[in-house]
């Protein structure tokens, strides 16, 4: 099983600093994310010169025998603005423009997919409208993302905790809804926007059918985020339905330190090692070790 880490669990260092740092914990790749005025690599400084941008990173990766693990493109981070469903067509258009330059990035990178947020719902709309103009706006992103060689992918996921709202698939029946009305979107799975709202991983487990890519870190309800050794999520058995699956992508290991509850309590280094360790210690265990095979 590849490991990877998010580059954003430690905001606000050098790139290159940071991939030192994920090399240092001995993964095998980094899961790269581009938040629009937020990250020091945004989607609209890619979008100046993709193919470049793209060499630049693949050498970065490669000089540390780093693979890219995933291209998470997050046109805005304050999320509303340029939603792939955004009320307003002048800021779908927007967004549109930018993910072709995107993909063309993503995959001069190394990458073989991208993750993009499935969109909101605003200001109070039925639901089902929010999720038809987003399932219009992600097949288009999923045709741009085929011609450049990519997987596309979605993160269902929460916004609010208080309450669990925003998000147009916060649950696992939203987010099985969105991926019958787009063929060929797949899914960045994270459980622990599930387990936070106090939804078992019996339900959240069919959707690893789906899954492009794996997020993995401690997770249990009323936290978004908890230490290995407070996790309620069986990673295990996630582990064990991937590779019955023949599930082939890469499980990153998610650590985030923010104000959200939990957020705060974790030092991500020591828990992407805890969690490093048990997944390597499970698959030795199961016989699919990398070196084994």
């Amino acid at each position: 099983m590849k490991l990877a880490s998010a580059d954003f669990t430690w905001p606000g260092l050098r790139p290159e600093f940071v991939f030192d740092l994920i090399r240092e914990l001995d993964l095998d790749g980094v899961s790269m994310a581009f938040y629009g005025g937020w990250s020091p690599r945004t989607p609209q400084l890619i979008a100046q010169d993709p193919e470049g941008w793209g060499e630049r990173v693949a050498g970065e990766l490669g000089a540390r025998g780093l693979g890219a693990a995933d291209t998470f493109c997050v046109m805005s981070a304050e999320l509303a603005p340029l939603a792939v469903n955004h009320p307003d067509p002048a800021q779908r258009a927007e967004a549109d423009a930018l993910f072709e330059p995107f993909t063309r990035f993503a995959r001069r990178a190394g990458s073989g997919g991208v993750t993009l947020l499935p969109g909101l719902v605003f200001g109070g709309e039925p639901w089902r409208a929010a999720l038809e103009r987003a399932a219009e706006g992600l097949k288009r992103r999923v045709e741009v993302a085929r011609a450049a060689g990519l997987r596309c992918s979605v993160e269902p996921h929460i916004v609010s905790t208080h309450p669990y709202a925003g998000s147009v698939i916060d649950t696992p029946a939203k987010a099985a809804a969105l991926l019958e009305l787009v063929p060929g979107l797949e899914l960045t799975l994270d459980y622990g926007h599930f387990n936070v709202q106090g939804i078992p991983d019996r339900e959240v487990e069919p959707l690893l059918a789906h899954a492009r890519h794996v997020h993995v870190r401690g997770g249990a309800r009323g936290l978004v985020q908890t230490k290995f050794a407070d996790n309620v999520t069986d990673v295990g058995r996630i582990l064990d339905v991937l590779a019955r699956q023949g599930y082939d992508g890469w499980v990153e290991i998610e650590y985030v330190h923010d104000e959200r509850p939990g957020c705060s309590d974790c030092d991500p280094i020591q828990e992407i090692q805890r969690f490093r360790d048990f997944i390597r210690a499970h698959e030795r265990a199961a016989g699919r070790s990398q070196e084994e095979q």
